[in-house]
């Protein structure tokens, strides 16, 4: 796996994990829909408007507690990377990474777990001290868990950027949300040195369960890169 895509990878999480349960705020219209392009023109917002924003942003963020689909990401040099993720609130959640990249990415509640297949070597991070613990908590609340550095909006979009309130991860995380329903159609992440990644989500379902196997980092060693059934 390339260097760049490894840099971005526990801020790029954090932002696919908020993804999926911002799409619940849609009613269950799960359909894949076109990306659009956060706005050029964007002004902050201060005071009530401000507050409103953040409470439907986490109103979003709750909506949901199983979630499954694909990811697209697309790294600052323009290169692109999918995969398949599973989210299931609270803590737990993987992401699957398309070859020819070669890295898995398990949380099983407590610890976060990326394999490198190709290298074998595993990195483990408690979950508390990564941006995961913000938003895969039981209760979601951005105000209270992250520092909010901006607010704003552009026409119908509102974007929301914070950084991690204990300062244990660099870069910060602008979420992208359209409309009234603050449908979340794109998220940006930017890392300590300002290169900039976008993630995409498709094909979103909210399963009524998902296999408790997906999250064992007992099985992700072992090298059931796939997962159970697959």
């Amino acid at each position: 796996m390339g260097a760049m895509l490894r840099r971005t990878v526990l801020l790029s999480i954090a932002a696919l994990a908020a993804a999926p349960l911002a799409a619940a705020q849609q009613g269950g219209d799960l359909r894949p829909r076109t990306a659009v392009s956060a706005p050029v023109q964007i002004v902050a917002i201060e005071g009530a408007e401000r507050a409103a924003a953040i409470a439907a942003a986490n109103a979003t963020l709750n909506a949901v507690q199983r979630m499954q689909g694909r990811f697209v990401q697309t790294s600052p040099d323009g290169s692109r990377v999918g995969g398949a993720f599973y989210m299931q609130r609270p803590g737990r959640l993987r992401f699957e990474y398309d070859p020819p990249a070669t890295l898995l990415i398990v949380s099983d509640g407590s610890v976060v777990a990326m394999r490198d297949t190709e290298l074998r070597t595993t990195e483990r991070t408690p979950l508390r001290s990564t941006p995961l613990n913000l938003i895969l908590g039981q209760t979601i609340n951005l105000e209270r868990d992250a520092r909010i550095t901006r607010v704003s909006r552009s026409g119908p979009w509102t974007m929301i950027t914070a950084r991690d309130r204990a300062g244990q991860t660099d870069g910060q995380i602008t979420l992208n949300f359209y409309g009234a329903g603050a449908e979340l159609r794109s998220w940006d992440v930017v890392d300590a040195t300002g290169a900039r990644t976008r993630i995409t989500l498709l094909e979103l379902t909210q399963p009524a369960s998902l296999d408790r196997r997906l999250f064992r980092l007992e099985d992700m060693i072992s090298g059931n890169r796939r997962g159970p059934g697959r």
